[in-house]
């Protein structure tokens, strides 16, 4: 008889364990778009409430950016006139989420545009109940025309 009762529970256990993952993707690939939007359009406010206080970015070029910094250089005239996902894969470690990606990129960059793919890797983590940004490495970057 124990054995039965632990059965279903063990079930529903599961089930909800693979919803809540099911619904952290999803959460995930929604701040993926989000943020890739907010670049463009320049939308600080989205962008500071998912990227952490504790933020990297490692550039495909090797220029490193905290929060702060990216930003600034966000307002300084880094312009992106469009950042259109290729593929985002997402993997789940609990409060940790690994997202690779690939990103295709229209920059104006101090005054020189440019067309690339960027390849990168982002870790999110859930702080206080939401998913932030904590770190961004384009891992690689290729120019297209």
């Amino acid at each position: 008889m124990r054995f039965m009762l632990t059965i279903p529970v063990l079930v529903v256990w599961l089930v909800v364990g693979v919803v809540a993952q099911v619904d952290d993707e999803k959460v995930l690939r929604a701040l993926e778009r989000a943020q890739a939007d907010a670049v463009v359009a320049l939308d600080f406010d989205v962008l500071k409430r998912i990227y952490a206080d504790d933020f990297v970015f490692t550039h495909g070029t090797g220029e490193v950016h905290d929060a702060t910094g990216w930003l600034d250089a966000l307002r300084a005239g880094r312009e992106y006139l469009s950042r259109e996902h290729e593929t985002i894969e997402v993997e789940l470690h609990g409060d940790l989420a690994v997202v690779y990606g690939v990103l295709r990129v229209h920059a104006n960059i101090n005054g020189l545009g440019g067309r690339f793919l960027a390849r990168y890797v982002r870790v999110y983590e859930r702080r206080e109940g939401r998913w932030q940004l904590v770190s961004h490495r384009t891992v690689e970057q290729t120019e297209i025309t």
